[in-house]
């Protein structure tokens, strides 16, 4: 081997990497092999020191702060000075759109960190080995032609020293065959096809051995056929090829990539690389040119490419592939207005409860006998997605009406009557589905997405099982608590909120016995917002606990400085409704406590109301919550009782004081209704378990009396007082009315 490029330390090695511990190991580790080092932190100082001299390799990373690797690796590709240099990138960027954008702009590696030394230094050997081996032959070519000339002249110049001219022949040819050897032997070994034609009429003047295991076909072959090259080239990549020859001889180098055929029908995959060789006076000499068998390569990023837009589960398309489909589409639509399509968005109903009782094996076991069904539902020409979760989209092209898609929808409905037996399990499954088609004006696959999922939502929230076809205004009510929800997330911070207070009243005395606090939001556009409005999505969005907390402070500190202010209040108690997050939040006995310090009010004169749903979805973990709260002398209130799934089980096992008896059965109290003994016998139940009764929604006269003749302990309502403000509701202290 020669020692012109054997030798490490002749070669130079440009790092470049933002990252001081990689340039320090890598540069440590590649002086150590006897490489000439240099290190630049940025792509702009790589860009100058590979101009002002260029090194003989590039370690480049991807992602740096000014401009990237692939950025840094153009402008050195554009350049002649450098455009040879190999590149081999170093990024901790896995994914294969990374790997295949690095080898499009020109790098020859790419190596993953972190890295391996022993792989880096491997990498690096290659690519010097194979840029030493061009250079080789480069220089071999020359040192020919210099040699011959120079001989030739020499003999002509000096034929009465003719013993001392043949002496110096064989000296050359001696030289000359070591070289050819030398040569050879490099060719030989080489797993790329080597190859030389003449560039008039071009006629094979050199092909190594490799052509014969790339092609399958010996090199005797490419002799007697001159025309056999292009033969074997892809039919479709055959004119790509030959304008590829075109270029060459007009720019004097050109690269591409093409398929060929082999004798056996195997396709594979080349990349060659050509330059044009002229004479000083620049006349084409020749045409030189390296084929590399990149199929491998190929394969690993088709591959690479179909996971990147299939799903591992189902096989389906995954989300971008739909995408890009979905876009597709809609191009088309607007230059063919009258071609009509459809999305249809799929949730399946109760996935989280299969995956959760049945484990995550038989819901993915679902999930792909879901895919196979909704397969047989569709046409060839569809496409369904799995757009993430138990979440499926469906496009159907070319329909020729609205009913197409509502046909696709109920023949899957039709299917999931019929339960999935999964792994010895028989499951059942509904799906709720949103239909959007093309023909309303949609300008990107995100607003039909929108819209198609918008439509699911309401086909989930109207009982689900069912299809739901969009329309503007489900976007609009859509935006509106999308609104809604901002503006919600800074009421709080605003001060937007505010306490009402409606009156609770002994029957037996007529005499008010405390306020229930109710919350009321001032929207500074809406105006006044009622709970009911708001509150679920405060749920949903996770505000409600500190909304509680700020409503137990709040009714807290008005009912202490109501009690401190007027006397007729010192017995007064106040009601505060708790939702389900709050119940289970691990600090609401510490909360309560706070406040109860804060506000100075005794736990006496306060009574927490909680809904039958929070109670028959226990755990002990409430029931103990509970059970604090009920030692701080607090009083609990089953709110709305009978209104839910009653189930008198869990009443013995939770501290409740009050049963709160919904307003819809108080409303049912007149001379007609056949349905007031309800009232009464949740009356008696309160009573029998040591519990107090307060009616809710009491508006006539007629109710009231006939709940204080039933022995109802309170009630509450408009017959009495609407929700005050706390300046009404003070009014309502100081005259201590009684009805």
């Amino acid at each position: 081997m020669n020692s012109e490029w054997a030798t490490a330390s002749e070669k130079t090695i440009l790092i470049v990497d933002d990252i001081p511990d990689n340039l320090r190991v890598l540069s440590a580790t590649l002086s150590e092999q006897g490489y000439k080092v240099r290190c630049a932190k940025n792509g702009n100082m790589a860009l100058k020191g590979a101009q002002v001299a260029a090194p003989d390799l590039i370690l480049l990373d991807v992602k740096m702060p000014d401009i990237d690797g692939y950025e840094v690796c153009q402008h050195l590709k554009a350049e002649m000075r450098t455009r040879e240099i190999p590149i081999i990138f170093m990024s901790a960027l896995d994914d294969v759109l990374d790997k295949v954008r690095a080898f499009e702009v020109g790098g020859v590696d790419y190596i993953t960190k972190p890295f391996q030394v022993e792989e880096v230094l491997a990498r690096i050997k290659n690519q010097l080995a194979l840029q030493a081996a061009k250079a080789e032959i480069q220089q071999l070519n020359i040192k020919l032609e210099q040699r011959v000339e120079q001989r030739t002249a020499q003999l002509a110049a000096t034929n009465h020293k003719l013993q001392q001219e043949i002496l110096e022949r064989q000296q050359a040819v001696q030289l000359l065959n070591e070289s050819e050897a030398r040569l050879e032997s490099i060719l030989n070994s080489l797993e790329e096809v080597v190859w030389s034609v003449t560039a008039q009429n071009p006629t094979l003047i050199y092909l190594n051995p490799a052509a014969q295991k790339v092609y399958g076909i010996p090199t005797t072959e490419f002799l007697k056929n001159p025309h056999l090259w292009l033969e074997v080239v892809h039919p479709e990549d055959r004119e790509q090829v030959e304008k590829g020859a075109q270029i060459l001889r007009s720019q004097g180098s050109h690269s591409s990539e093409y398929r060929i055929v082999r004798a056996d029908g195997e396709v594979r995959w080349l990349y060659a690389r050509a330059h044009l060789i002229c004479d000083p006076t620049g006349i084409p000499l020749r045409i030189d040119g390296i084929i590399s068998d990149i199929t491998d390569r190929k394969r690993i990023e088709q591959q690479l490419i179909y996971d990147a837009l299939h799903d591992d589960l189902t096989g389906l398309p995954n989300r971008t592939f739909f995408l890009e489909r979905l876009e597709l589409a809609l191009r088309y639509t607007k230059r063919h207005p009258d071609y009509l399509f459809a999305v249809l968005f799929i949730d399946l109903d109760r996935f989280k409860i299969v995956n959760d009782s049945l484990g995550h094996a038989v819901g993915d076991r679902l999930l792909i006998a879901f895919t196979s069904l909704m397969q047989q539902c569709l046409r060839t020409s569809d496409t369904v997605a799995r757009f993430g979760g138990d979440e499926f989209t469906i496009l159907l092209e070319d329909i020729e009406q609205i009913a197409d898609a509502i046909k696709i929808a109920d023949r899957i409905q039709a299917e999931l009557a019929q339960p999935f037996e999964l792994e010895g399990h028989t499951v059942f499954t509904t799906a709720s589905i949103g239909i959007v088609f093309s023909g309303m004006g949609y300008e990107s696959p995100a607003e039909l997405l929108r819209d198609a999922d918008t439509a699911m939502y309401r086909a989930k929230e109207s009982g689900k099982a069912q299809y739901t076809i969009f329309n503007p205004d489900m976007y609009a009510q859509t935006l509106q608590l999308l609104h809604l929800e901002r503006d919600l997330r800074q009421a709080l911070e605003r001060q937007e909120f505010c306490l009402h207070y409606q009156p609770i009243v002994s029957l037996s005395s007529g005499q008010m016995v405390g306020f229930e606090a109710l919350i009321r939001w001032h929207h500074p556009e809406r105006g006044l917002v009622f709970p009911g409005e708001f509150i679920p999505i405060a749920e949903e969005i996770g505000l409600i606990v500190p909304i509680g907390e700020w409503v137990l402070e709040q009714a807290c500190a008005r009912l202490r400085q109501w009690q401190l202010q007027f006397p007729q209040a010192a017995n007064l108690k106040i009601s505060v409704n708790l939702a389900s997050q709050q119940i289970n939040h691990p600090k609401l006995s510490e909360q309560i406590d706070r406040i109860l310090a804060v506000t100075g009010l005794d736990g006496s004169h306060l009574r927490l109301e909680i809904t039958e749903t929070m109670l028959l979805h226990h755990t002990e973990a409430t029931i103990d919550m509970l059970l604090k709260i009920r030692s701080k002398n607090i009083q609990l209130s089953i709110d709305d009782f009978g209104k839910g799934y009653s189930s008198l089980s869990y009443l013995h096992r939770f501290p409740i004081n009050t049963l709160k008896i919904d307003s819809y059965f108080i409303s049912q109290i007149n001379p007609n209704s056949e349905n007031v003994e309800i009232v009464s016998t949740i009356n008696t139940l309160a009573h029998n378990l040591g519990m107090d009764a307060i009616a809710e929604g009491i508006e006539t006269a007629q109710q009231y009396a006939q709940l204080k003749a039933w022995g109802c302990d309170f009630g509450q309502g408009y017959f009495f007082a609407k929700p005050l403000d706390f300046h009404a509701a003070e009014a309502l202290i100081i005259s201590n009315p009684q009805w």
